[in-house]
């Protein structure tokens, strides 16, 4: 699945729960920062924004990064992204001590 399908998945799920009653992407300085209008205090919000990221998620290996940056009446901004992780992902051939093959294998699960 594309990164830009869990920015909708993620907005749509906001909606969907009742979190926010209006959100908005806005890109500064090459940030995209998620404008989110909800009754929720600024530190639920935040709380409930995590969650939902993570739940949309859970089944990947991205992760959710959320910060809370300021709130004017009941529209709140953070920078948000979904990180994909930092690690290697198949083997370059130079033996690297973080190889993928010397990583344990788990069975895969039925």
């Amino acid at each position: 699945m594309m990164l830009a399908a869990f920015y909708r998945r993620f907005e749509e799920a906001l909606h969907q729960e009742g979190i926010a009653t209006k959100c908005d992407w806005r890109t500064h300085a090459g940030q995209l920062f998620l404008y989110v209008s909800s009754a929720l205090p600024a530190s639920r919000l935040t709380e409930r924004l995590l969650e939902t990221g993570e739940r949309l998620t859970a089944p990947t290996t991205l992760k959710p990064e959320c910060l809370y940056v300021r709130s004017s009446d009941d529209q709140h901004v953070y920078p948000f992204r979904f990180l994909v992780p930092n690690e290697k992902q198949f083997c370059c051939g130079n033996l690297c001590e973080d190889c993928i093959l010397l990583r344990e294998k788990t069975p895969p699960q039925s």
